[in-house]
Parts: structure tokens; sequence; C-alpha cells
């Protein structure tokens, strides 16, 4: 799917080439197109999410406990509960050097600074992997 865009491309080309019209199916495909491919490239993208979430949770799952410095990417604001949705803590999203893992780490953390971080989860049945504040 993710080179569709490139077949109907090149259906129009050999069209114009040869001094053909261009085949009324492909005519007919190009404006959906876009809406098409951006589809394609969520799925491709969950896909490829997926994978490097099951490989990071493979190569953590023996080490849930061990501490590990990380840099702070993203920080949440916290939400208290209400209107039928659990609350949610401080927290964001940090990444290790090594080994190479982004994950969501519960606790206070300092926007763009390196903090010490514990796993509490490396769970590869559910691709999940957290931490929290050391």
């Amino acid at each position: 799917m993710r080179r569709l865009a490139d077949r109907y491309a090149t259906e129009v080309c050999l069209a114009l080439h040869a001094g053909r019209e261009v085949p009324a199916h492909v005519r007919d495909a190009l404006p959906k197109l876009p809406e098409v491919m951006a589809a394609t490239d969520r799925a491709a993208g969950a896909a490829t999410r997926g994978a490097v979430e099951l490989a990071e949770a493979v190569l953590l799952a023996h080490r849930v406990g061990e501490t590990f410095d990380a840099a702070v990417l993203d920080v949440d604001e916290p939400r208290p509960a209400g209107n039928g949705r659990p609350g949610r803590p401080p927290g964001g999203t940090v990444a290790l050097d090594e080994p190479p893992v982004r994950a969501r780490c519960t606790g206070e953390l300092p926007l763009g600074e390196r903090v010490r971080v514990r796993l509490t989860v490396a769970d590869p049945t559910e691709r999940r992997v957290a931490f929290e504040r050391a």
C-alpha cells in the first residue's frame, strides 16, 4: 500500500509518454489517493511503533527494578480525576542512553534535564515499558 501513489504516478507517466489518455480507473482514483495514503501511513506508523515497543520491552524484561540515567523529553500536566476519567499523576516521556529506550515515566520531571529513573514495567506481552523517577 505504501507504494500505491508510485503505481498511479507510473500509470500516468506511461500513458502520457505513449500519447494516450490516462486510464479512467487512474483518473478516478487520484482525488482519493491523499486520504488513502494518509490512512496507510497511519497503519504503517502504528506497526513500526508496535515493533519498537516490543523490542524495548524484550530488551528490558529482565531488568525491572534497575535504575538508569535518562533525559526528560516531554512533561505531562497532572490531570485530576473527574467526568468518569481517572486522574493522571505527574510524569512524562524519558529516553535512556543505554539501552536506547523511550518510555513513560511517572514523577516530577524537569523538562530537558537528566534524571535517574527506575524501571517498573517491561512487559513484552503488552509491549509496554514504564519508569518512575528514582
